[in-house]
This record gives structure tokens, sequence and C-alpha cells, in this order.
């Protein structure tokens, strides 16, 4: 299993990918628009998983936008290494911290940035007049240095 940077040929397996992870993907034209923050963890040629960050506030502060693994592959350790990937690229890039958010339903992912010392500074409720469920999700934040 290796890391890389996407490239124009990987967005249809991360469109792939992206579809199957969430229940209002992005679309391929985001992804395009995107592609210099979208890091991939690979095995062969076989796309498994990936990340979009995004670097702000004049660079110190950072974003994770999206975080999937392909269904297949899940539970395999694919998105622990992907995200320790990341980490340590924003730690070079002296990063102060990260956010990031994630629907309280995803016990997982949660459970996954966690492990990595990611704390919940927020819950944000979106209460939709549709037929749709109460959405909730936490904003969730790592120190990685000093500012």
């Amino acid at each position: 299993m290796s890391t890389r940077f996407a490239t124009k040929n990987d967005i249809d397996k991360v469109v792939e990918i992206e579809g199957l992870s969430f229940l209002q993907p992005w679309d391929q034209h985001i992804f395009e628009l995107a592609l210099d923050d979208i890091f991939l963890v690979f095995e062969e040629q076989d796309v498994l998983g990936y990340s979009i960050v995004v670097c702000c506030s004049r660079d110190i502060r950072a974003t994770i936008m999206k975080m999937a693994v392909h269904p297949e592959h899940r539970r395999k350790g694919i998105a622990t290494a992907l995200l320790k990937q990341v980490l340590e690229i924003l730690k070079k890039k002296e990063i102060i911290d990260v956010c990031l958010n994630v629907e309280i339903i995803r016990k997982p992912a949660i459970e996954l940035y966690e492990k990595f010392g990611f704390k919940i500074i927020q819950t944000i409720h979106m209460d939709y007049e549709d037929d749709l469920a109460d959405d909730a999700f936490y904003i969730m934040k790592l120190i990685l240095a000093e500012s």
C-alpha cells in the first residue's frame, strides 16, 4: 500500500469511491477542480481510497474536506494509513491545526479521528423542512503545532 497525489487519470476511480461512500456525492467536475488537493492510497494500480485536504488562512491551517475508502477495502487499516500520511505532510508544511466535519452517524470515522487526537469542538444540527431527517455533524480539530 502506497500514497501519492492524484492525477486526472484517477478521477473516475475517486468519483466511484465517492458515490459508494456518501449519500450526496460530489460530482466529477468538483473533483477535477480539487485535483491538486486529492491524496490517494493505492495498491499496484488500484486506488483504494482518497482524501481531499485544503490549506487555508495563509497556509497555516488545513481542512480535511473528504476522506473515503472503497467499501471492499474498509476495516483493513487503509484510512489509518491515509490519515497518518496526510498529517505527516501537513506537519512538514508547518500547518498548525486541521479541522474537519464528520456526520455523527459515522462512528468508525469519528473513532479514527479521535485515535489521531482530533477533538470535537462543536456539534451542528441541520434541520430540513422536507421529509429528510435531522442531520447532525461534529466539527473536529487537531492541533499540530503551537501558533
